[in-house]
């Protein structure tokens, strides 16, 4: 190998090498607001690239790229009890998430939640579950757990936007 493509070589690698380091010292700041849950957010930005964020008072400072949302998980204490609902998408409005250098970017997630019927009909069998969405369009799954057990046979509470309690019920199956 000649002298001079020995340099061209190490020019190469130390171009390189100062472009990734530029990149992963670029920083973004990420908010969210969860409706007065706490959540912890876990986003991909590449196969290498992982990053979980919560809910606190200040920012989290993350790099600045693209990201996926990967698990979702909202807990409320309430009554000595805690209550958590997880997601795994689909993400709407979140299924990218874009944080740019040294800007903040907020996210608005979780509750008020929208149930949303889902009714399935193959031959003589009708099936009624229900979806629970977000705020941002996120997708939860059907399921909420009390103190890390799962919660059977849901109730519901429709409230209006002055706290009053229009209706009130429970899923039942069969």
């Amino acid at each position: 190998m000649k002298k001079k493509d020995i340099w061209i070589s190490l020019t190469i690698i130390a171009c390189s090498g100062l472009a990734v380091l530029y990149y992963t010292q670029r920083k973004g700041y990420v908010g969210i607001d969860a409706g007065g849950a706490d959540a912890e957010f876990r986003l991909k930005s590449s196969w290498l690239l992982h990053t979980t964020i919560t809910s606190d008072d200040e920012p989290a400072a993350i790099g600045a790229r693209i990201y996926r949302p990967q698990f979702l998980s909202l807990s409320k204490k309430q009554n000595g009890h805690t209550w958590r609902i997880d997601s795994r998408g689909p993400w709407a409005d979140l299924s990218r998430i874009k944080v740019r250098n040294n800007e903040a970017t907020a996210i608005r997630l979780g509750p008020p939640f929208l149930i949303k019927p889902e009714i399935r009909k193959k031959d003589s069998r009708l099936s009624i579950n229900y979806a629970i969405i977000g705020q941002a369009g996120e997708q939860y799954r059907s399921f909420i757990t009390k103190n890390n057990r799962a919660v059977i046979g849901a109730k519901i509470k429709i409230v209006d936007e002055a706290g009053n309690v229009l209706e009130s019920g429970k899923f039942s199956y069969g």
